[in-house]
C-alpha cells in the first residue's frame, strides 16, 4: 500500500509526520506548478517589455537626430536688450557686427524672441534661422569675441539634448562642457573630448570618468 493510500485511511491525528508532509506536498503540487508557470510567463513579459523599450529608445533617438538636423542653421542669442517694436533681424545683424561679421538680410531666414515675457528686465533669447549653414557657422565660431559682454550665443538644441547638456554641466562644470553641431563635447579626462548625444552616452562617460576624480 502506498504512503498516500495509508494517509487517506488515517485521521490527521493518526498520521506520522512523514505521512502528513507527503500529503501536504501532494496538495501543493498543483499550486507549485501554477506558480512556476506564472514565473516563466512574467519573465517572458519582462523580456518582451525590455525589448520594446529598447526599440522605442532607438526610434526616439532617430527622431531626435532628425529634429536636431533640422535646427542645424539655427542659433540662440542671449542677453540682447528687449524693446517694444524691435526688429529682431536688425538685432541679429548688430550682434554680427560686434563679431566683425557682415550679416545681410538675405542670409537671415527668420528670427524672433522665444519663451514667455517675464516681469523683470531679463530679455528673452532670440532664435535666428539662417538660410545656410555658412553664416550660422561663422557667427557661432566667433562667439568668443563676446567675452566680457552680456551677450551669449548657443546652438539651438532639442529638448532632449538640452537636458543632457545641463546634466553634463552639472556633473563636469561649465568649463569642461561645450557643443558643436548639435553634439555635446565633454573634457572628462580622456585624451580626447568625449562626444555625447543621449542620456545613455552621458551615463557611460560618468561611469568611466567619475566627476571630481
Amino acid at each position: 500500500m502506498s504512503t498516500s493510500t495509508r494517509a487517506d485511511n488515517k485521521t490527521v491525528g493518526e498520521m506520522s509526520k512523514k505521512d502528513l508532509l507527503s500529503l501536504i506536498n501532494q496538495a501543493l503540487q498543483p499550486v507549485t506548478k501554477t506558480l512556476g508557470n506564472l514565473k516563466t510567463e512574467v519573465e517572458g513579459l519582462r523580456k518582451e517589455l525590455k525589448e520594446k523599450d529598447a526599440q522605442i529608445q532607438v526610434l526616439s533617438d532617430k527622431l531626435d537626430e532628425r529634429e536636431q538636423y533640422s535646427r542645424r542653421n539655427n542659433l540662440r542669442i542671449f542677453g540682447v536688450k528687449e524693446e517694444e517694436g524691435e526688429k529682431t533681424d536688425e538685432l541679429v545683424k548688430q550682434v554680427g557686427a560686434q563679431l566683425g561679421l557682415n550679416i545681410s538680410q538675405f542670409q537671415i531666414d527668420r528670427s524672433h524672441r522665444v519663451g514667455r515675457r517675464g516681469t523683470g528686465d531679463k530679455p528673452r533669447p532670440i532664435l535666428v534661422k539662417f538660410y545656410g549653414y555658412g553664416p550660422r557657422h561663422e557667427m557661432f565660431t566667433s562667439k568668443k569675441k563676446l567675452k566680457g559682454t552680456k551677450l551669449t550665443i548657443r546652438e539651438d538644441l532639442t529638448s532632449q539634448r538640452l537636458d543632457v547638456l545641463n546634466k553634463a554641466i552639472e556633473a563636469y562644470t561649465f568649463r569642461k562642457v561645450w557643443t558643436h553641431d548639435g553634439t555635446i563635447l565633454i573634457n572628462a579626462g580622456d585624451a580626447r573630448p568625449s562626444r555625447v548625444k543621449y542620456t545613455a552616452d552621458l551615463e557611460d562617460i560618468i561611469k568611466r570618468f567619475p566627476p571630481g576624480n
